[in-house]
């Protein structure tokens, strides 16, 4: 599990986009998988940029389990 520190307007723009998501669906699973997928999208251009870019962008990965704060 990773952690990204983000600046304060990324955190609104990403909850703007969140909230666009659920009001789009009816069903909360609808609106779940929906948030899953942008989720793996969001993770997937993280990697590919790490990729590219090392210098600008470390993955690590540790083996504790990932708390909920």
């Amino acid at each position: 599990m990773g952690t990204y520190n983000l600046d304060p307007a990324t955190k609104a723009e990403l909850h703007s986009e969140a909230q666009k998501l659920i009001a789009k669906y009816e069903s909360p699973v609808d609106a779940l998988d929906a948030l899953m997928a942008y989720n793996c999208e969001l993770e997937t251009q993280i990697l590919a940029i790490a990729h590219r870019y090392p210098g600008l962008v470390s993955i690590n990965f540790d083996e504790t389990h990932p708390t909920v704060a």
